[in-house]
């Protein structure tokens, strides 16, 4: 998990997205990648809201 402030939805926190990805793939099936906002307004492709996030670490 890979907490953001609201401040930082921007083409950076896109990449790291992708290089997020990029590790996870490389780490296996056993791990998971998330960066998340608080809320869910804007979020980057492939961000998650705290709430989504939430619901994703109850399901583990």
């Amino acid at each position: 998990m890979e907490p953001k402030g609201e401040h930082l939805k921007n083409d950076d926190s896109r990449e790291k997205i992708e290089l997020g990805r990029a590790w996870k793939n490389a780490a296996g099936s056993q791990f998971r990648y998330y960066m998340v906002f608080r809320d869910g307004n804007n979020l980057p492709p492939g961000a998650v809201s705290m709430s989504q996030f939430v619901e994703f670490v109850k399901e583990l």
